[in-house]
């Protein structure tokens, strides 16, 4: 057995070397489709398959807060929410709250900026992960005042303190305050990404408890379910609390119906989804559709090889029925013909592995997938990867060794082989092999084409403000350094100052929410001198100086901006973006009326004076291009309401770039301890923004070509073919009389009917597939008469040049040559 083995191996390898352009291009093809499918599958693999560094993974979930009525989707949780939520849902075991914490860290060298998370203390037990070194904090250390401890990361204790063995018990100045280490976490962990580099403890106070909190979501939620939950458990019982709620708090008196109202009018709930879900992005979707192109590319190749095998079979016809004649079994010979395309798959197979490699590693550094996912051709990867290949082996030749087995070795002898290459039943398989070709690489190029239409329709659209020349970098003011709103307000006001005096600086402003950052804040209100029955006002908000508006170009609609005597000065004053006016001022009266913060069953949040509406600003998308800009925004005069972070915007005269030194020095000539974070254009933002669009139509592309290319090569192969099959009976036709256009039209009415079927059925598969990309595409419907207009006349032309050719050769046929061996 493994001396016959032996023998079928040693055989097939000097009948493939026997041909080595066959084997080549069989190969290269393979190696193109296999490597596609490995490199989406890696990418697969990475975000969804590959563990995550908790215990027990599967049963951590996402708990968060979502507005059916205004929308839906995913929003922040509250902390009174979260606090119900832990104390009220048995459906999970554990719950943690966690929230954005970013601290300068002055020690040893360069001022740095750190991301990290306040974290409830049980963030540790709900993930399941201890300490490598030290420990974790505990509930006695999540009050004020005993909350100065930190946990780092393995990568931040590596990175910035060199994996100092006596970093425990050390104290570090973040924001100008003493933390204490207390532990480092241990290699590989992470949460929510690998940019967090620490962790500390997440403290509430009486307020941060109390009711009128509960639509102040800022926060997220991770819980792990208890045993034999589900999700659905989960928010049946989160349900079942917000119906408890809106009967306590309802009978509080007469505000008491305020959380009734919000919750009906806004149609708030709380949602659940796996943590991985969460942790891997909106972005992660759009593998599964890619997924699919490959697929469709891999059986265009397997078409394809099976063309080119069928074709090197029938020019093999003569010698198979030779051997079988003389005795040879067929089995022996199906034998020996699986085992060339296995080798020739398993070398594809190898060839792919190297393409997928180059490719993950220009994915993964693109922005498109979660940090946190590591990439590579791991045993997953590689199962796959042979396994696509013995599939793809036994799909392109299972017609050829169809064909093989009804053979007729008598027939052909006695035909000698003249009928070899053009048997009707081949030649129909070959041509359907080609139809199918043709109509997977038009579904292919017409999805493209609408990926391609969809990007472009999200480029064209209007953020509301220019982008182009602004520069923008980040800061924040330390608590313990600047402990109230007039130190932040004159700390901010000498940067800005400092920053206008710079050499290329047409304009320059500050906000507390750069449009893109990923960031947003809300907050409740109403409107002086009205009731509004039946709804809770809400709006997002921001807090700017008097020439942000100009340095981001964002227009006035009416009334005034911000001046500098409005900068912390009396009256309060507000500016409005047009969407808040459209929402709360129909009339468009917006202008003048006066706003209070807070529910109507409090005191104004700590703001008893109201703050008056002084202009119309137009309405700015701040998340993506291709959602409108329609959340209701205020703005804050900065000077009133700094905050502890915020951003600066440049517009430069020339390229921004050439600020970032000049910047730096400004901002340290205020405060040598201030260090910048988030330095960049805004255009690299936005661009950043749609790399969830980018990456896939870059990809969709590449793949959609190939199978063009591979399509254009089959109709080639089998008109190439069929004309040297047919050269007798051409050089027959020449000699008769026939002219070159004649002949030329012979062999064009052949390749013809195989493009216009094939073009025909690629437009059934392009409306089947565009109904399937409907959720990707913006703009632009699933059936685009432009773009498959565009496809087909391109994919026609092609496919027509490669007609050409063999016609050409047939219409050049000498008829003493092909008749010579007749």
């Amino acid at each position: 057995m493994l001396a016959a083995t032996i023998r079928t191996l040693y055989k097939s390898l000097r009948m493939l070397s026997a041909r080595p352009a066959f084997a080549i291009t069989v190969v290269l093809t393979l190696g193109l489709a296999i490597g596609a499918n490995t490199l989406v599958f890696a990418l697969i693999d990475g975000v969804y398959l590959s563990p995550l560094p908790y215990r027990d993974a599967d049963a951590l979930v996402d708990v968060y807060a979502s507005s059916t009525k205004r929308g839906g989707g995913v929003d922040n949780v509250s902390i009174p929410d979260y606090l119900d939520q832990r104390a009220g849902v048995p459906a999970l075991s554990d719950l943690a709250l966690y929230t954005n914490a970013s601290f300068n860290l002055v020690d040893s060298g360069a001022p740095e900026r750190l991301r990290g998370l306040r974290a409830t203390p049980s963030l540790f037990s709900t993930l399941g992960v201890g300490a490598a070194t030290g420990r974790t904090f505990g509930e006695d250390e999540a009050v004020a005042g005993r909350d100065r401890v930190v946990v780092l990361t393995d990568t931040l204790w590596r990175n910035r303190f060199n994996a100092d063995p006596n970093v425990v018990g050390r104290d570090l100045r973040l924001d100008g305050e003493r933390y204490r280490v207390i532990g480092v976490m241990p290699p590989g962990f992470m949460f929510p990404g690998t940019d967090v580099g620490f962790f500390v403890p997440f403290t509430f106070s009486e307020e941060m408890r109390a009711d009128d909190q509960r639509f102040d979501n800022y926060s997220s939620s991770v819980g792990r379910l208890a045993p034999g939950a589900t999700p659905a458990d989960v928010e049946a019982q989160c349900a079942a609390l917000i119906r408890g709620n809106i009967e306590r708090i309802g009978a509080l008196g007469e505000n008491g119906g305020w959380y009734a109202r919000t919750v009906e009018s806004s149609g708030f709930r709380a949602g659940v989804r796996p943590l991985r879900a969460q942790l891997s992005g909106a972005n992660a979707r759009e593998l599964i559709p890619l997924q699919a192109a490959v697929a469709m590319v891999l059986l265009i190749a397997c078409a394809n090889l099976a063309n080119l095998l069928l074709t090197r079979l029938t020019s093999r016809h003569n010698e198979l029925a030779v051997r079988t004649a003389l005795g040879a079994s067929r089995a022996r010979i199906v034998r020996e013909l699986s085992v060339e395309t296995l080798l020739l798959a398993l070398a594809g197979a190898v060839l792919g592995i190297s393409l997928a490699w180059v490719g993950v590693k220009l994915v993964a550094a693109s922005g498109l997938l979660p940090g946190w996912a590591e990439f590579g051709m791991d045993g997953r990867v590689l199962a796959f990867t042979f396994g696509v290949a013995l599939l793809a082996s036994a799909v392109f030749s299972a017609l050829p060794i169809w064909s093989l087995t009804a053979m007729q070795p008598q027939s052909l002898l006695r035909e000698g082989g003249r009928l070899a290459g053009g048997a009707r039943g081949a030649q129909r398989t070959r041509n359907v092999l080609v139809v199918v070709q043709l109509a997977l690489s038009v579904a292919l190029l017409a999805a493209a084409g609408l990926l391609l239409r969809s990007f472009d329709n999200a480029l064209q659209q209007n953020p509301g403000f220019s982008s182009e020349h602004v520069l923008i970098a980040g800061l924040t003011l330390p608590p313990a350094k600047y402990p109230d709103d007039a130190a932040r307000a004159r700390h901010l006001r000498q940067i800005i100052d400092a920053t206008r005096g710079l050499p290329g600086v047409a304009a320059a402003g500050a906000t507390t929410r750069m449009p893109f950052s990923g960031e947003n804040a809300g907050i409740i209100f109403r409107v002086a001198g009205r009731r509004d029955e039946g709804t809770q006002l809400h709006a997002s908000w921001r807090s700017v100086d008097e020439d942000y508006f100009k340095a981001m170009r964002i227009p006035l609609l009416r009334g005034r901006a911000f001046t500098h005597a409005d900068w912390g000065g009396t009256p309060k004053t507000l500016v409005v973006d047009a969407t808040f006016e459209r929402t709360y001022f129909p009339n468009g009266d917006a202008i003048g009326q006066r706003i209070l913060l807070g529910t109507s069953g409090d005191t104004d949040s700590g703001d008893d004076d109201p703050y008056t509406i002084v202009g119309v600003v137009g309405s700015v998308k701040h998340f993506d291009l291709t959602m409108p800009a329609n959340r209701p925004t205020f703005y804050f005069d900065l000077g009133t309401r700094p905050g502890d972070s915020v951003y600066l915007a440049l517009r430069a005269t020339a390229a921004p770039a050439a600020l970032v030194d000049a910047l730096r020095a400004a901002v340290h000539s205020v405060d040598s301890e201030q260090p910048l974070f988030n330095v960049g254009t805004l255009d690299q933002r936005i661009s950043s923004s749609l790399a969830g669009r980018r990456v896939p139509l870059i990809l969709i592309t590449l793949f959609a070509t190939a199978a063009l290319l591979l399509a254009a090569i089959g109709i080639y192969g089998v008109l190439a073919f069929t004309v040297a099959q047919r050269s007798s009976e051409i050089g027959m036709r020449v000699a008769l009389g026939a002219t070159r256009s004649r002949i030329l039209r012979l062999v064009f009415a052949d390749g013809g009917r195989l493009i216009a079927i094939g073009l025909a059925v690629g437009v059934l598969c392009a409306f089947a597939l565009g109904r399937l990309l409907r959720n990707h595409l913006f703009g632009v419907d699933s059936i685009d008469p432009a773009s498959l207009a565009g496809v087909l006349f391109g994919f026609a032309v092609i496919a027509l040049f490669a007609c050409w050719l063999p016609a050409r050769r047939a219409a050049n046929t000498d008829p003493i040559v092909a008749l010579r061996y007749e």
